[in-house]
Formats: structure tokens, sequence, C-alpha cells
């Protein structure tokens, strides 16, 4: 099941996302949905250890990190500024470059910075993967280049565009379509 995405502009990203501990409920939030339940022994009752900002299980005593399995997993980078990158990243649609975001955010290390970006774009690959075209699915293609005498397929300096759109309800009978 797909959470619903709610589009924030940036001063709205700027106020809910402002700190590390902000940054740090929201990945809990996101992890946890219904709470804490602890990975080992299935307990849903735990310390919060603000030092390491990890949750420690009351039952088992398992100290169970929040960035384990995600993009974030083993990073010294403060949550904060993953949280920018990210945002920075999904609202541009051109892109924004590598060594603008490590002047932005204050990454020291190009190579750090390249990683975050890394595996944020492949992160949203994987997501984007699991879409599926399904119903009724219209496709077209068309050439864009320079103009010349020649049209259509004729000419080979005009790169080929592919569009589909996927069109189907729903169980609740609402018309879904994915581009």
């Amino acid at each position: 099941m797909t959470k619903a995405y709610r589009g924030r502009s940036l001063l709205e990203f700027q106020k809910e996302f402002s700190t590390e501990e902000a940054c740090a409920r929201h990945l809990q939030k996101m992890r946890w949905p219904d709470g804490f339940r602890c990975p080992r022994c299935g307990h849903d009752e735990a310390w919060f250890i603000r030092t390491r900002n990890i949750p420690n299980c009351k039952s088992c005593r398992g100290k169970i990190s929040m960035t384990a399995g995600t993009i974030f997993h083993k990073t010294r980078m403060p949550l904060i500024k993953w949280y920018w990158l990210i945002y920075h990243m999904a609202i541009y649609k051109v892109g924004i470059s590598i060594s603008e975001m490590q002047h932005v955010l204050e990454i020291k290390d190009y190579k750090t910075a390249w990683l975050m970006a890394y595996k944020v774009h492949k992160a949203m690959a994987d997501r984007d993967a699991e879409y599926h075209l399904a119903g009724l699915i219209e496709m077209d293609d068309s050439f864009f280049g320079p103009r010349g005498h020649k049209t259509g397929r004729g000419i080979e300096r005009k790169s080929t565009v592919l569009c589909a759109v996927s069109l189907y309800r729903d169980r609740n009978g609402t018309v879904k379509h994915f581009v």
C-alpha cells in the first residue's frame, strides 16, 4: 500500500524539519507508524537513549537503530542534511548538482555528498520501479529535433519520444492514471 504524498513548499519544509530532533521524530514515525515494535522480541515499549538517538527495548534491552535498513544506515551525517538533500533532489525537475548541494549543506567531502545523492537516486528509482501500467494503456510516439525538409521517421537527427498512459479504476471506482 502506497502512503499518500503531501507536497510541501520550501517554507513548510523549513518549519517542519528545522532540527535534527524533528527529522528523527519523522523517521521514527515512518519506521513505526503504529508505535514502536522491537524487531528482536516484538515488545512494544522502549526507553529512548537521547545521546545516541535510538530506542532501547524494555524487554530484551536491544538497542534498535532507526536508520538500520534505510538509506541512512550507518551514516555519520546528521539526518537534517539528509532530509534537506532529499527535499532539494525531489523538487527540482532538472536536477541539482552535487557540488551545489555540498556547498549548501556544508558537507566537507565531495565523495560523501556524491554517495548521499547516489543513495537518494537509487531509492527514488527503486520506488518508481514498483509502478506498473494496468488497465487501458494508450501509447504514442513523436519525433523532436531540428527543423528540416524531412519529417517523421525519415530523419536521423531527430530524437524519438515515447509516451504511455495507463487508465484504470481502483476498488472504489475512482479513475487512476500513470504517465
